[in-house]
């Protein structure tokens, strides 16, 4: 059974193949006669060593349903607070100027940034594409901050009322 799978493996996909690797971890340090490390580190990979006799298992995520026909950031319509629902998204299989992209709020604003940031490079306006592409990073790394949660804990002092 593996362990540390993120910091012992790696992968690389080919077209449609998937190869994994494993990395060899050794020290190419050596002490000296005063006591100093010298040397860095030497990193291999390799074939794993295992057998994968069932198969592996793959996480990722699907993106299915780009476009859907109802806003997937609206909740059902409902009048009484305790039953409100998502909507049901249904796929838009022509999309047109009525269809919704499933994502959330702030990844539909990054999309408008980016598509405002195309435009600006077809009509050659090189300043407003860079301004764009800023805000488009800023709205992506504001969704992604947005996962992380923070949890701090620190000890009550022996006076602490």
């Amino acid at each position: 059974m593996s362990y540390d799978t993120n910091r012992n493996y790696a992968y690389i996909i080919e077209s449609n193949k998937l190869k994994l690797y494993r990395i060899l971890r050794s020290s190419g340090r050596v002490v000296d006669n005063q006591g100093r490390i010298t040397g860095g580190f030497a990193d291999d990979i390799s074939y794993p060593d295992e057998a994968i006799t069932n198969g592996i298992r793959v996480e990722y995520t699907a993106f299915l349903k780009p476009f859907v026909t109802t806003d997937p950031n609206v909740l059902a319509t409902d009048t009484d607070e305790d039953t409100w629902t998502n909507p049901s998204l249904t796929e838009a299989v022509s999309p047109d100027e009525n269809s919704h992209l499933n994502l959330n709020r702030a990844l539909s604003m990054a999309v408008v940034c980016y598509v405002r940031a195309s435009l600006a490079e077809r009509a050659g306006d090189i300043k407003l594409k860079e301004y764009y592409l800023k805000e488009f990073q800023k709205k992506v790394a504001d969704n992604e901050s947005n996962k992380n949660k923070m949890f701090i804990a620190s000890p009550m002092s022996t006076f602490a009322i």
